[in-house]
């Protein structure tokens, strides 16, 4: 997922919309995977922090920060992310690929 927010990003594309319902999507596959057991709590809550990211990606966006700091922002993103898939790799699917 960020990954592919990441590209968009980098070419300009990546909205408002487009990050605010990343970060809706996450949640709800986050609580989700939790529900069924599938991810422990921790790891739900360290992601919880990806997708509070990303609302502020989509705010950034909606205020009109200029391109070089969204894509610091994502850039940030992604690294805070593989931090959390070195401890919880069965996250990765969910927050970078």
């Amino acid at each position: 997922m960020l990954k592919h927010l990441e590209g968009k990003a980098a070419d300009g594309t990546l909205s408002s919309e487009e990050a605010a319902q990343a970060a809706s999507s996450l949640s709800e596959s986050l609580s989700d995977l939790r529900s069924s057991g599938e991810i422990s709590n921790d790891a739900y809550l360290q992601a919880g922090v990806i997708q509070g990211g990303l609302t502020t990606l989509s705010n950034l966006i909606q205020q009109g920060c200029d391109t070089s700091e969204v894509n610091l922002h994502v850039s940030n993103l992604i690294q805070k992310a593989s931090n959390i898939c070195e401890i919880h790799n069965d996250l990765r699917i969910h927050l970078i690929e």
